[in-house]
């Protein structure tokens, strides 16, 4: 028991060791009151220092300053959209797993048709027909991320439906709202938790490859397009794409971290 609570320990830590640069850019950006959209070409190209931690780029803007704005906006449009794709697919899915029938096929039948389409590609090509702001990076996002969501709550809902306590819920009178609420919800849950994180880090990483392909408002902040801005200076002036690159990636391992974390825990205790 003793090793296993020192596992988890060890477990839990691990991904926060990635979040700690990324958390402290974006509470700089929060508490700071800096501007990411200062330009001050007679301050371009400063090294780390007390007043600009992590420098300037060749506009003499603040790259602390502009990569937590950067953070932010990833996180806002991954968690807005992981939102959204959670609650339709696990309402879908739960339906589709308990009804059955009818409700299945069509369901089912949907999920297919959009897991056929190569994503990325389609959501870029949305994203270049309808414009590059963000509610339509939110929803071009999460016409095709609600699938996985809708497949493990349907897999989930069927392995549970014909549990001993559901067929009692039934036969005490329950509805079936109440009976997927209190007695479905939670074991379906778990899964879909998983799935959440794991969702969270690739529409971030998706976000960025958005704002590298330059498919964002040019007054957005998005960790993407900071490295794209910065990519001609590679050789001379490599932080300036390291630093949001960390940023990105850390990010991203960190919630893939939480969610292997979360899986391994539902694994070990079904």
């Amino acid at each position: 028991m003793r090793e296993t609570k020192t596992s988890l320990k060890t477990k839990i830590v691990l991904p926060f060791i990635f979040l700690v640069y990324p958390f402290s850019l974006l509470i700089y950006y929060l508490i700071s009151g800096c501007s990411p959209y200062e330009i001050d070409i007679k301050n371009n190209f400063l090294k780390p220092s007390l007043d600009f931690i992590l420098g300037t780029n060749e506009l003499g803007q603040d790259i602390a300053c502009m990569i937590g704005g950067g953070i932010l906006t990833s996180l806002k449009i991954a968690s807005i959209t992981s939102a959204i794709c959670f609650i339709l697919g696990m309402s879908l899915g739960m339906i589709a797993g308990y009804f059955g029938g009818i409700y299945d096929n069509l369901i089912s039948r949907t999920i297919e048709f959009f897991q056929g389409f190569p994503s990325l590609i389609f959501v870029i090509f949305i994203v270049a027909l309808w414009g590059e702001g963000d509610e339509k990076i939110i929803i071009s996002l999460s016409l095709f991320g609600w699938t996985s969501f809708a497949r493990l709550a349907r897999t989930e809902t069927m392995r549970i439906k014909d549990a001993e306590f559901v067929i009692s819920a039934k036969v005490i009178g329950l509805g079936t709202k109440e009976i997927l609420a209190k007695y479905i919800f939670p074991f379906v849950l778990p899964a879909t938790l998983t799935q959440l994180m794991f969702s969270i880090s690739a529409f971030i990483l998706a976000e960025g490859g958005l704002g590298f392909l330059g498919l964002r408002p040019a007054r957005s902040l998005s960790l993407g397009a900071i490295i794209a801005d910065e990519i001609d200076f590679i050789l001379t002036n490599p932080e300036l794409v390291i630093y949001p690159g960390l940023a990105l990636t850390f990010l991203s391992v960190f919630f893939n971290l939480t969610g292997q974390i979360i899986l391994s825990e539902r694994i070990i205790y079904r």
